[in-house]
């Protein structure tokens, strides 16, 4: 799953500017969690544009915003099935340029925080869909990560990851015309890109706890190579 991230303006511009020609738009966004806005790439009716929007979907058909249901994460499994995620899969895929992102492991009793990056890379593409809900004063756009089963590399942090795409794959998830299936198949288990995994400080725990030490490993790193399961 993807339940925490961070946005980084070194390195992140230079991915958005290599995708849309603009830099990185606001300063570093340190563990981001769920119901926050963040800057995503977002593809709608041919054309591509960078928009703050809240991570946790809100479909354009709900009642009200809520976070009664789960929607920061969406199931690859299900996107042609859920209502929620039907429409915007077939017309409003989104990225995610993020920094890297947090899993935790169970460790001694305590859940220890483990922040996931690329090796050398300028970040990572993660797969999203989005939607915009207009039942309120102003409209409001939204966004949630897909996730898929997790590489075998991945199996001892956790049994599920974000979908994460180098830039080929990233352009091609961004397509108006894209095939069902080969956008599917962008879904399965795969790494882009070598990743470093290290634990980090406990109080990351807490999402209000924002502070630049929270990029500071509390231990070594495991490196997972793109190619070698482990």
């Amino acid at each position: 799953m993807c339940g925490r991230f961070n946005m980084m303006a070194d390195p992140l511009t230079r991915l958005f500017m290599a995708m849309m020609g603009q830099a990185f738009p606001g300063g570093d966004r340190l563990n981001v969690a769920p119901t926050e806005f963040v800057p995503v790439i977002a593809a709608e009716a041919g054309a591509r544009r960078v928009a703050e929007m809240r991570w946790w979907l809100v479909p354009h058909w709900a009642k009200e915003p809520s976070t009664r249901y789960a929607m920061f994460n969406a199931r690859s499994e299900g996107l042609t099935k859920s209502r929620a995620f039907r429409m915007p899969f077939a017309r409003q895929r989104a990225l995610v340029p993020v920094s890297g992102f947090y899993e935790w492991l169970s460790q001694d009793g305590r859940k220890v925080p483990h922040y996931v990056v690329p090796e050398g890379g300028d970040g990572l593409l993660l797969a999203a869909l989005w939607d915009r809900w207009q039942g309120g004063k102003e409209p409001l756009q939204s966004f949630t990560i897909v996730t898929t089963a997790a590489h075998p590399a991945l199996r001892w942090l956790h049994d599920r990851q974000p979908v994460m795409l180098d830039p080929k794959g990233g352009e091609q998830w961004l397509e108006p015309d894209a095939d069902e299936a080969a956008l599917l198949e962008l879904c399965a288990p795969a790494l882009p890109t070598p990743l470093a995994i290290a634990p980090m400080d406990p109080r990351l725990n807490n999402a209000r706890f924002k502070d630049p030490a929270s990029l500071k490993p509390k231990g070594p790193a495991r490196h997972i190579d793109a190619d070698e399961p482990q």
